[in-house]
């Protein structure tokens, strides 16, 4: 089995000084025929070669069986960091110390325990043919992401005389994604799309005729085709059928980073934006309703951005949640034209929400899709200028 760790031992310089006297000892030993001396030089060859082979061995069965684990935490939330190992040897590893490196460019995770983990100073010990987890109490400050790296592990014989250092060098990958905190969104319910489809609805413009709910008495200007003649017959009166009220609710969801000042990257007001977009991501999946996300970022493979597939659900939440926290200031975007050109290529969009930077691109996009019937929303974070509002009511 592949070694996953490099290894650099330190042996005691009393080891040397042990075996150079041995000879000696057995020299003596012949010399005076006394066995005292022989059980000597054979006690100190044992030592010594005992402990090498122990360190040898506990570091060739040494193992973190696990690649990835992560945590997810929105700001102000508190988790715990897993580091597995596993003793495969059959002899336990009692006496050592480890520690890793949180990589944490943003300084979005603080670590609560007393002792930071890039310490190299944790008691380490395993039993035979053992998993044994060690943990990190950590808690989320901003949204970014924490990756664990150069995991260290450094073990002693018995008498602590030698050691050995390994770094990890395996695929292991633990990491703290820290969500957007989500903002509130004004008047986020009113947004809702009602267009015919297939998802039962209190209340709609829509029905459902294949989906009969019950009946009711006839009223005049009721369609004929509505009638129940079954149960008309049974009554002895007209009967009305009433059907279930649906709406399709599918959300498309478009984030635009550019900045508007063209010697910046991205957004300046990034966080507020993306607090909006995690609040909205909240929202559909508590209502149900099926979203995508379109994001003008570059990534390799893709001229038109980053698009997360249509879905619903806390799977899909979680998804789109990681992907925003992996944003960074400073990411290099995308021309939005080929976004928006993807986007209005797909069947089925009929509600968008747009966040982030809004000009005459997406201006000229959504005024024609919004003839054809499609309901467009320009989400402004707190803060900006209203200067926007004309274009705003192009689009809408």
């Amino acid at each position: 089995m592949k070694q996953p760790w490099t290894r650099d031992f330190h042996y005691a310089a009393s080891y040397t000084i042990l075996l150079t006297t041995v000879p000696l000892l057995l020299l003596l030993a012949v010399i005076f025929r006394e066995i005292l001396l022989l059980g000597l030089a054979l006690f100190f060859t044992l030592f010594v070669y005992a402990n090498k082979w122990y360190i040898n061995y506990a570091a060739a069965h040494l193992f973190i069986p696990h690649e990835a684990n992560a945590v997810r935490l929105f700001p102000e939330d508190e988790g715990v960091l897993h580091v597995p190992f596993e003793n495969r040897g059959k002899i336990p590893i009692f006496n050592g110390k480890w520690g890793f490196h949180l990589f944490d460019h943003e300084e979005a995770v603080s670590v609560l325990d007393d002792q930071q983990p890039s310490s190299y100073k944790r008691a380490f010990n395993v039993p035979s043919q053992t998993k044994r987890e060690y943990k990190t109490h950590v808690k989320g400050v901003k949204r970014g992401t924490s990756q664990v790296r150069s995991i260290e592990v450094v073990l002693y014989d018995v008498f602590k005389l030698s050691s050995v250092r390994m770094v990890y060098q395996g695929t292991y990958r633990g990491e703290v994604i820290v969500y957007p905190k989500p903002a509130p969104v004004e008047n986020l319910d009113t947004h809702l799309q009602q267009s015919r489809g297939s998802h039962t609805k209190p209340h709609s413009l829509y029905e459902e005729m294949t989906m009969t709910r019950g009946s009711r008495e006839y009223r005049t200007g009721d369609p004929f085709n509505r009638i129940n003649w079954k149960t008309t017959a049974r009554s002895g009166e007209l009967q009305t059928n009433i059907y279930e009220k649906v709406t399709l609710s599918k959300w498309t969801l478009v984030l635009n980073l550019r900045a508007e000042n063209p010697l910046i990257p991205t957004l300046q007001n990034l966080e507020d934006v993306l607090s909006q977009v995690a609040c909205a991501l909240q929202y559909a999946t508590k209502q149900g309703i099926t979203y995508e996300m379109f994001i003008n970022v570059k990534i390799p493979g893709s001229s038109t951005g980053l698009h997360v597939e249509a879905d619903e659900g806390k799977k899909h939440l979680m998804t789109c949640l990681e992907v925003l926290a992996r944003l960074r200031h400073g990411q290099i975007t995308i021309n939005e034209q080929l976004m928006m050109k993807k986007i209005f290529e797909h069947n089925g969009t009929c509600a968008v929400f747009h966040f982030g930077t809004y000009g005459k691109t997406e201006e000229d996009y959504y005024s024609h899709a919004s003839q054809k019937g499609t309901s467009i929303s320009i989400i402004t974070p707190p803060g900006l200028k209203r200067g926007r509002q004309k274009h705003e009511e192009v689009a809408t």
